[in-house]
C-alpha cells in the first residue's frame, strides 16, 4: 500500500510566496528563491486545500462578505445548511433598504414604478402587480411539458443541474444580505428554507444572455418560492427523489409561498448568481483537473524513464521566475522525490558514448511547467474575480446606499467578469489537454516511448493492441476540447428592445466550461489508466534488468572466457553488448518475445566479434552463444512476466519504483478503485472486463470528486 503523507514533510518549492487577499483574506510579501523578485502570488494548492476544507455538515452563515468558492461548492454539492448570519447590523441595513424603497414609491424608480429594460418609459403605481408581471415574461424557458419527461441527475439536458441551481441561490442569498437591494428577510429566509429542506427549483438550461443579470433563470427560483402554479421543483421525499409542484412541495415540510413586494422580484432575478455558481462549481473542477494533469506529468516522466533535471530550481525559481511556474516545476520535483524510475543525476558523457541517445526528454515533459504555468495564473486569477462575484457583489438594479440613501442606476448585472474567466478557463483546459494528449501518445508510439511495448500490450504485440482504441479515443476528446475552446463572448446579439445591445453571455460561457471539464476528464482518465499500465511493464523491464545483468556475464565467461584468457577485453565486451542489447531492444519494442531476444542478440553477435576479432575467437562459439543467450533471455523474460503477474493479482509490486507521493495515486486506481493492470484477452484465453469499463471507474472517480484528496495528499 501507498505510505502515508503524515509522515513526509516537504516544503513548498523553493519559497513560492504566498498572498492570499482575494481568496484567502490576508497578504504576505516573500521573495523567491534565488531570484530576488518578490510576489504576493497565491499558489493553486492553497486554493484547492481551502476548497476541499469546508465544511458539509456545520451550517453555512451568509453575511453578503466572507462566502468563499469553497462555501458555495459544499451548499451546492453536499446540501450543506444554509442560513442568513443572526446579525442586528444585517437585519438593519435589510430593513432599512426596504424603508428607503417605500418612501420612494410615489417617484420614478426602475423596476418599481417603471417598465423594464427598454419597456422603461412605461409607468404604474401598482408596484405589487409589477412584479408579478416581471415573472410573467420571464418565465418563458424550455422544460419537459410533462413529469413523466423530466430525467433525474446532475447532466447537461433541458434544465441546470440541480448543483447550479442550489449554488444560485446560496449566492443570491448572501448577496441580498448586504442591504442594496430592498429585499426583506422573510424573503431570504424563503431561499434558504428550499435549501435546507433539499427544494430544488427546476431551471430551464438555456435562455439568458447574463447581460441584465440571468433573469429567466433566477425568475424560476422566485416563482417556486412564491408558490407559481406551474413552477416544478426537485426534492427528496421519504428517500425517493421526485418533482413536484413547488406548493405541493412546500406542503410537505409546512413552508408557505411569499408574496413578492416592491422591487422583490427585480431583486431576485436581476443578478449573476446562476453563472456565477455554474462558473464556481467549473472552476472547483479546473483546479482538480489541472493538479491531475500535473501529478500525470509526473507519472509520465517516471513511465518514460525521463529527467528531474527539467524540473530543477535554477530553470524556474532563479532563471525564469514566473510564480506559477515555479509552483508546476515544485510540484512535479517534489512528486519525483524519491522515484526509481526518474533519472535523478545524469553523469557527463563523451559524444561517442551516447550516440543515437536522446539527448533530453521531448518538449511535452521538458517544458511541462512552462506550458502549464500560464494556465494556473489563469486559473488563480479566476478564483480571485470569481470570489468577488460570489461572495462580496451586489449585482442587481437599482442598488441603494442605506447611509447616504439615495439610489444607484447601474449595470452591475453585467456578467462580464464572469464570462471572461470562463473563457480563459476553457482555454487553458482544452491546452492542458493538448500537453496530457501529446504526453499520452508518446507513452503508446513503440517508436517514442524508450522500449515499452506498442501499445503498452503486456504480452506479444501481434496479437495485443491493447491502448490502441484509447489513442484514438484520446485523439477525439483532445479535438473536441479544442472546439470547446473557441471564445462564446464574440456572438453577443444585440437583445430586448436593443437595450442589451452588449450581454456577456456568462452562463452561456460557463456551461461550455464544465464540458470541456468533462471531456478533459474523459481524456486524464484515459492517461492515468496508460500510464499505470506503463509503470508496471516498466517495473518488469526493470526487474528483469537487474536479474539478467549476472546473466549476461556468465553467459560471455561461459562461451567466451578461453578465447579472452589473458587479455583486459571482459569488460569492455560486457558494456558494449549490453548498450547493443539496449538500442536494438528499443528498436524492435513492436516484436513478438522470441524474435525480438534472437534478433537483439544476432546485433549482439556483431559486437562479440568486433571486439574478440585479435582473439582466437570461432564462429561456432559466437553462433552458440547468441542462441543460448537468447534462449536465457527469453526464459527469464517469461519467469520475471509470471512473478509479477501474479503478485499483482493481489497487491501492486510496482510500487517500490515509484515516488512515495506517486504511490498514492497509483495505489488509489489499483487497490481502492480495482483496477488492475492488464495481460489481455487473447494471452489469457478468456474475455474480461472491457478495457473501456476499467477507464470508467477512474473517470467516475474524477467526476465525483472521490479523486480530490488523493491529488491533494500527493501535492500538499
Amino acid at each position: 500500500m501507498a505510505p502515508s503523507l503524515d509522515s513526509i514533510s516537504h516544503s513548498f518549492a523553493n519559497g513560492v510566496a504566498s498572498a492570499k487577499q482575494a481568496v484567502n483574506g490576508a497578504s504576505t510579501n516573500l521573495a523567491v528563491a534565488g531570484s530576488h523578485l518578490p510576489t504576493t502570488q497565491v499558489t493553486q494548492v492553497d486554493i484547492v486545500e481551502k476548497m476541499l476544507a469546508a465544511p458539509t455538515d456545520s451550517t453555512l452563515e451568509l453575511d453578503g462578505y466572507s462566502l468563499n468558492l469553497g462555501d458555495v461548492v459544499s451548499a451546492a454539492r453536499k446540501g450543506r445548511p444554509v442560513r442568513v448570519k443572526d446579525s442586528d447590523e444585517i437585519r438593519s441595513k435589510i430593513d432599512k433598504s426596504v424603508e428607503f424603497l417605500r418612501s420612494q414609491l410615489s417617484m420614478s424608480v426602475y423596476g418599481v414604478t417603471t417598465g423594464f429594460g427598454g419597456s422603461a418609459d412605461t409607468r404604474t403605481e401598482d408596484a405589487i402587480s409589477l412584479q408579478k408581471a416581471l415573472l410573467e415574461h420571464q418565465l418563458c424557458g424550455v422544460l419537459p411539458s410533462s413529469f413523466d419527461s423530466f430525467r433525474l441527475g446532475r447532466g447537461l439536458e433541458n434544465s441546470l443541474p440541480l448543483e447550479v441551481v442550489r449554488g444560485a441561490m446560496t449566492i443570491r442569498v448572501n448577496s441580498l444580505t448586504r442591504g442594496h437591494s430592498a429585499v426583506r428577510l422573510v424573503v431570504l429566509e424563503a431561499l434558504t428554507n428550499f435549501l435546507n429542506h433539499g427544494i430544488t427549483p427546476i431551471v430551464p438550461l438555456r435562455g439568458t444572455i447574463s447581460a441584465s443579470g440571468d433573469l429567466s433563470p433566477l425568475s424560476y427560483i422566485a416563482a417556486a418560492i412564491s408558490g407559481h402554479p406551474d413552477s416544478k421543483v426537485h426534492v427528496v421525499h421519504e428517500g425517493k427523489e421526485k418533482i413536484l409542484y413547488a406548493r405541493e412541495a412546500m406542503a410537505l415540510f409546512n413552508l408557505e409561498p411569499v408574496v413578492l413586494g416592491p422591487k422583490e422580484g427585480l431583486g431576485l432575478v436581476n443578478g449573476t448568481a446562476v453563472s456565477a455558481s455554474m462558473a464556481t462549481l467549473a472552476l472547483h473542477d479546473a483546479h482538480m483537473l489541472s493538479l491531475l494533469s500535473q501529478s500525470l506529468t509526473a507519472m509520465t516522466v517516471e513511465a518514460m524513464v525521463g529527467h528531474a533535471g527539467s524540473f530543477h530550481p535554477f530553470l524556474h525559481d532563479v532563471t525564469r521566475p514566473h510564480p506559477t511556474q515555479i509552483e508546476v516545476a515544485g510540484n512535479i520535483r517534489k512528486l519525483l522525490e524519491g522515484s526509481r524510475f526518474a533519472v535523478h543525476h545524469e553523469e557527463e558523457v563523451k559524444v561517442k558514448d551516447d550516440e543515437g541517445i536522446l539527448r533530453q526528454d521531448r518538449y511535452p515533459l521538458r517544458t511541462s511547467p512552462q506550458w502549464l504555468g500560464p494556465l494556473v495564473s489563469d486559473l488563480i486569477h479566476a478564483h480571485a474575480v470569481l470570489t468577488i462575484e460570489a461572495g462580496q457583489s451586489t449585482t442587481d438594479n437599482p442598488l441603494i446606499d442605506v447611509e447616504n440613501k439615495t439610489s444607484h442606476h447601474g449595470g452591475n448585472f453585467q456578467a462580464a467578469a464572469v464570462a471572461n474567466t470562463m473563457e480563459k478557463t476553457r482555454l487553458g483546459l482544452a491546452q492542458i489537454g493538448k500537453l496530457n494528449f501529446t504526453q499520452l501518445t508518446e507513452m503508446l508510439n513503440a517508436g517514442m516511448n524508450r522500449g515499452l511495448p506498442s501499445c503498452l500490450a503486456a504480452e506479444d504485440p501481434s496479437l495485443s493492441y491493447h491502448c490502441k482504441g484509447l489513442d484514438i479515443a484520446a485523439a477525439a476528446y483532445t479535438s473536441e476540447l479544442g472546439h470547446l475552446a473557441n471564445p462564446v463572448t464574440t456572438h453577443v446579439q444585440p437583445a430586448e428592445m436593443a437595450n442589451q445591445a452588449v450581454n456577456s453571455l456568462a452562463l452561456i460561457s460557463a456551461r461550455r466550461t464544465t464540458e470541456s471539464n468533462d471531456v478533459l476528464s474523459l481524456l486524464l482518465a484515459t492517461h492515468l489508466y496508460c500510464v499505470l499500465q506503463a509503470i508496471d511493464l516498466r517495473a518488469i523491464e526493470f526487474e528483469f534488468k537487474k536479474q539478467f545483468g549476472p546473466a549476461i556475464v556468465s553467459l560471455i565467461d561461459q562461451h567466451f572466457g578461453s578465447a579472452m584468457t589473458g587479455s583486459n577485453l571482459r569488460d569492455e565486451l560486457v558494456e558494449k553488448v549490453n548498450k547493443t542489447l539496449a538500442k536494438r531492444l528499443e528498436q524492435t519494442n513492436s516484436y513478438d518475445l522470441v524474435p525480438r531476444w534472437h534478433d537483439a542478440f544476432s546485433f549482439a553477435a556483431g559486437t562479440v566479434v568486433e571486439v574478440l576479432s585479435s582473439t582466437s575467437l570461432s564462429l561456432a562459439a559466437v553462433n552458440a552463444w547468441k542462441v543460448a543467450a537468447a534462449e536465457s533471455a527469453i526464459s527469464l523474460t517469461r519467469q520475471v512476466r509470471e512473478t509479477f503477474w501474479s503478485a499483482a493479482s493481489t497487491s501492486s509490486p510496482a510500487l517500490s519504483y515509484l515516488s512515495p507521493r506517486t504511490q498514492i495515486l497509483y495505489a488509489f486506481v489499483r487497490e481502492e478503485l480495482g483496477v488492475k493492470a492488464r495481460r489481455g484477452d487473447v494471452f489469457l484465453g478468456k474475455q474480461e472486463v472491457t478495457i473501456g469499463s476499467n477507464v470508467s471507474k477512474i473517470y467516475e472517480a474524477i467526476k465525483s470528486g472521490r479523486i480530490n484528496n488523493v491529488l491533494l495528499k500527493m501535492l500538499a
